[in-house]
C-alpha cells in the first residue's frame, strides 16, 4: 500500500502554524468570504488561472468549509453542483478554470439554467495587465471571457478590483438563489488572486440582511380568485405538477388542493409530486405520459410546470402543432415564476402557452394561497364540493384500472432477454423499498409508471433539466454528496450513453466516501436516436435494419463494471439474465449502506 495513500484519502493540510495566519493575499481574503458565506464544498477541476484561489483554499482556509471536491472534468463539476443544490434548494460552489474549462462546462451550465438551479461558479481569467501574461495566458484569455455563457447564465461580472470582487460574489449567490433560480458567474483575475493586499481591504459583513436572497413572490388576490373560480366550477379538473416536487414540502398541500377539488392528476415530465398511490394519480406509462383525462378536462392547472404548451396538447406530429392547445373551451392556469426567466438566446420552454389566468408566484406559496381559497369556498359544502368529492370516486376506479393495466404490461416480458425496463425497475424497487432512498436521477425515456411506489414529493430530483446527455454520474454524486450522512440511500438510473460520457465522476464519489448506487439501463445504443433513426427509416420507406449503424456501442462492449472498479467503486455485471438481478441489487444496496459506491450495469431492452 502506499504509505501516503492516508493522507492522500484525508486530504488534510500539513505544516501549516497551528493558529490561522492572517490573509496575505487576494485569495486568502476571497476564501474568508466564501468561508463567512457558508459554503461546505466547492466543486472543481485544477486549472493555473485560479492557483491563487487553490492555494487559499488549501493553506490558508486550511480546506474547510469549502472544502475542495476534485473533479475529473469541469462538466463534472457543475453537474455535481446542480446535483447538489436540488437536494439543498441553495446555492452551491464551483471553481473553473479560464476559458477551455470553461468552454468544457458550457453544457453543464446549459443544464443548470434549463434546470432553474442555483449555482454561483467563479472562474479564474487573465491576469488582465498584459506585461504579466505568460504565452499560455495569451491562448486562455479574453477580453470578456463570461460572455461565452452569458446565455445561459442569470448574471455574469468580472469585476475591476478586489473590493468589487467581494461585491460581486455577493451579489452573484443572492441572484442565484432568488426566483427563477439560475447559474451565476464571476470571473477573478489571477492579478487580483496573487497580489499582496494592503490594510484597506476588508471583507463587508455577510451576516447582514442585504445579502439575503428576495423573498417568495406571492400572487395577486384577484388572480387567484379568478383561478378558484374556474377550479370550482369545473367538470373535469386536471392539476399538473412540476418542478417543485423536489422539494417535499410541495407534497401535502398540492394533495389537500386535488382532494378539495375532486380534480384528476398527474406529474409533468420528469418529477413526482403526489403519493403513486393515490386514488387521484393518473400517471400513465411509457413517457410521454398518456392523458387519459386531457381531453375530457375543462380547466387545467399546471404548478411550475417547465412548458405547459406541452401538458395541454400542444405539440401534436413530429414537427409540432399548435392548434390542439389554441383552440377549444379548455381554460388553463399557470401557476410559476416562468415570465420572470424568459430568455432571448433559448427556446427552453416551449411554445407560448394560452392563459386565462397567470398567478406569477413562488409555486409553494402560490399553492398555499390557492389553496386558502379553496378551503373557504368549501365550507358548508357548496353544490360544486359535494360534485367534487363525488368524482373522486370515479378517478379512483380509473386509478385502479390504471394500475392494473400497467402491472399486466410489466408482466407480459417479466423473463424477457434483454431484460425488460420493467423487470429491471421491478427487482429495483423490491432491493429498495424498505430504505429510506431518494432517486436522486433516471433516465426518462425507461421509466414505467405503477412499479415503483413514490409516497410523495421530494423522492426524485428530476434529471438534467436541458437535455444535455452526460449530466447523471456527476449529478448523482453531487446529490449523493449533500445526501450524505443523511441516512437516506442515493440511487440513479442511467443511461448508458449519459454514464459513457462522465464516468470519472464515480472516482469522486469513492475517493470523498460519498455513498451512492448507479444502476446502468445498458442497451448498448444512444437508444433515443436509434428509435430516430428507425421512426425515418419508416417514414421514407428504407429498411430499419441499419438504424442501429452508427448508435450501438458494441464490438467490443464497454465493461463498465471493470471501469467502476477502476475508479474505486464496487461493480456487478453486465447482467443478462433477468434471474439474476435480485441478488446483483441486494449486494449493491448492502455496499452502499457500508458507506461504499456500487454500479450495477444491466443489459435491456432498447425501449
Amino acid at each position: 500500500m502506499d504509505e501516503h495513500a492516508d493522507r492522500f484519502a484525508s486530504e488534510v493540510p500539513v505544516n501549516l502554524p497551528r493558529n490561522r495566519s492572517e490573509p496575505e493575499y487576494g485569495s486568502d481574503l476571497i476564501c474568508d468570504l466564501l468561508q463567512a458565506m457558508g459554503f461546505e464544498h466547492v466543486m472543481l477541476t485544477p486549472g493555473s488561472s485560479f492557483r491563487g484561489l487553490h492555494d487559499s483554499l488549501v493553506n490558508h482556509t486550511r480546506n474547510a468549509r469549502p472544502e475542495i471536491v476534485l473533479c475529473g472534468a469541469e462538466e463534472i463539476a457543475l453537474h455535481m453542483a446542480q446535483g447538489y443544490s436540488k437536494v439543498t434548494g441553495k446555492a452551491s460552489l464551483v471553481i473553473l478554470h479560464d476559458l477551455v474549462g470553461l468552454q468544457h462546462a458550457m453544457m453543464a451550465f446549459y443544464n443548470a439554467w434549463a434546470d432553474e438551479v442555483p449555482v454561483l461558479v467563479l472562474g479564474g481569467s487573465g491576469p488582465a495587465d498584459p506585461a504579466e501574461r505568460r504565452a499560455i495566458d495569451w491562448l486562455h484569455s479574453a477580453n470578456t471571457q463570461s460572455e461565452s455563457v452569458r446565455p445561459y447564465t442569470k448574471w455574469t461580472d468580472e469585476p475591476p478590483t478586489l473590493e468589487a470582487t467581494f461585491d460581486s460574489v455577493l451579489r452573484a449567490r443572492r441572484i442565484a438563489e432568488s426566483a427563477p433560480q439560475r447559474p451565476t458567474y464571476v470571473s477573478i483575475d489571477a492579478g487580483l488572486q496573487e497580489d499582496r493586499i494592503d490594510g484597506a481591504a476588508a471583507l463587508p459583513d455577510v451576516s447582514l440582511p442585504r445579502y439575503r436572497p428576495a423573498p417568495p413572490i406571492a400572487a395577486a388576490e384577484s388572480e387567484i380568485a379568478a383561478a378558484a373560480d374556474l377550479l370550482t366550477g369545473a367538470s373535469m379538473p386536471l392539476v399538473f405538477g412540476g418542478r417543485f416536487g423536489r422539494r417535499a414540502e410541495a407534497g401535502p398541500p398540492l394533495v389537500r388542493l386535488i382532494e378539495l377539488l375532486g380534480a384528476a392528476y398527474q406529474d409533468g415530465t420528469d418529477i413526482v409530486c403526489v403519493p403513486t398511490s393515490h386514488p387521484q394519480n393518473l400517471n400513465g406509462g411509457y413517457r410521454p405520459p398518456p392523458n387519459p383525462v386531457r381531453g375530457e378536462s375543462d380547466v387545467v392547472l399546471g404548478i411550475d410546470c417547465p412548458d405547459l404548451t406541452a401538458l395541454v396538447g400542444g405539440y401534436a406530429g413530429a414537427r409540432g402543432d399548435m392548434r390542439n392547445a389554441m383552440t377549444g373551451e379548455r381554460k388553463v392556469i399557470d401557476l410559476s415564476v416562468n415570465d420572470l426567466g424568459v430568455d432571448r438566446w433559448s427556446n427552453a420552454g416551449g411554445a407560448l402557452a394560452p392563459l386565462d389566468v397567470q398567478l406569477l408566484a413562488d409555486p409553494i406559496h402560490g399553492l398555499q394561497q390557492l389553496l386558502s381559497e379553496v378551503e373557504r369556498r368549501a365550507e358548508g359544502e357548496p353544490a360544486w364540493y359535494r360534485r367534487a368529492q363525488e368524482r373522486r370516486a370515479d378517478l379512483a376506479r380509473r386509478h385502479e384500472a390504471l394500475r392494473k393495466a400497467q402491472r399486466e404490461r410489466a408482466e407480459r416480458d417479466w423473463d424477457a432477454e434483454p431484460i425488460s425496463v420493467p423487470r429491471m425497475m421491478g427487482e429495483l424497487w423490491q432491493a429498495v423499498r424498505d430504505r429510506d432512498w431518494v432517486l436522486v436521477s433516471r433516465n426518462g425515456r425507461c421509466w414505467y409508471e405503477g412499479i415503483w411506489d413514490f409516497p410523495g414529493a421530494g423522492r426524485f430530483l428530476g434529471h438534467n433539466g436541458g437535455g444535455g446527455v452526460g449530466y447523471g454520474p456527476g449529478g448523482t454524486v453531487g446529490a449523493a454528496l449533500a445526501l450524505r450522512g443523511s441516512g437516506k440511500l442515493p440511487l440513479a438510473i442511467l443511461g448508458d450513453g449519459d454514464f459513457t460520457m462522465n464516468p470519472s465522476a464515480l472516482w469522486t464519489a469513492a475517493h470523498y466516501r460519498i455513498p451512492c448506487l448507479i444502476v446502468l439501463h445498458n442497451n448498448t445504443s444512444f437508444g433515443n436516436d436509434e428509435e430516430h433513426q428507425i421512426a425515418l427509416a419508416e417514414a421514407r420507406g428504407r429498411p430499419v435494419d441499419n438504424a442501429w449503424i452508427g448508435q450501438r456501442m458494441v464490438a467490443p462492449e464497454p465493461d463498465y463494471a471493470a471501469i467502476a472498479r477502476g475508479y474505486g467503486a464496487w461493480g456487478a455485471g453486465p447482467i443478462t439474465d433477468p434471474s439474476d438481478l435480485a441478488d446483483a441489487f441486494r449486494d449493491a444496496v448492502a455496499e452502499v449502506a457500508r458507506g461504499g459506491v456500487a454500479l450495477v450495469d444491466v443489459h435491456t431492452q432498447l425501449k
